[in-house]
């Protein structure tokens, strides 16, 4: 998610928790927001089944109306699934960073594993510059390295509460 979009949909949550069957049309003047703007949030943590809703038929003015309540209960899990996702994406990375050469040019247009630098016949497809084995894949693999130990804290932080 881009960092606007989730502030919006934090705003969402903020609005949301603690309510259950809560009006989209309430929710949106509370947020001061376009209905189909917070339709379109609401939805989103829908899809990630962070939120619920019930529709019902105004029969007033004979509308559909949605009746939203949000789940806060499932965000650690959430979190836990998401982080255990771009964890497991790292890992395959590195793995990969360990074991495959990589060739890029001087200029760093382009980064190709060796059977790739091949088919160009060592040659950049970018700018045409003659491709060397990167130098820099232990450091990228440093990083990578950094960033799985980051991801395992947060698992293991979000699971503490659980132990006790």
């Amino acid at each position: 998610m881009a960092s606007h979009l989730e502030s919006e949909v934090i705003d969402v949550i903020k609005a949301l928790n603690g309510r259950e069957g809560y009006s989209e049309f309430k929710l949106a003047e509370a947020l001061g927001k376009d209905v189909n703007a917070t339709r379109n949030l609401l939805y989103k943590l829908h899809n990630l089944n962070l939120a619920s809703f019930v529709r019902k038929k105004d029969q007033k003015i004979g509308w559909y109306i949605c009746y939203w309540t949000f789940h806060g209960e499932r965000v650690s899990a959430f979190l836990l699934a998401e982080i255990g996702r771009r964890l497991e994406v790292l890992k395959e990375k590195q793995g990969k960073e360990a074991e495959t050469g990589f060739f890029t040019c001087a200029n760093r247009c382009s980064r190709l594993e060796f059977d790739n630098a091949f088919d160009f016949s060592f040659r950049c497809p970018e700018c045409g510059e003659l491709l060397a084995q990167d130098k820099e894949s232990g450091a990228a693999n440093t990083s990578l390295t950094a960033e799985v130990k980051r991801l395992e804290k947060e698992i293991k932080a979000l699971n503490a509460p659980e132990r006790e």
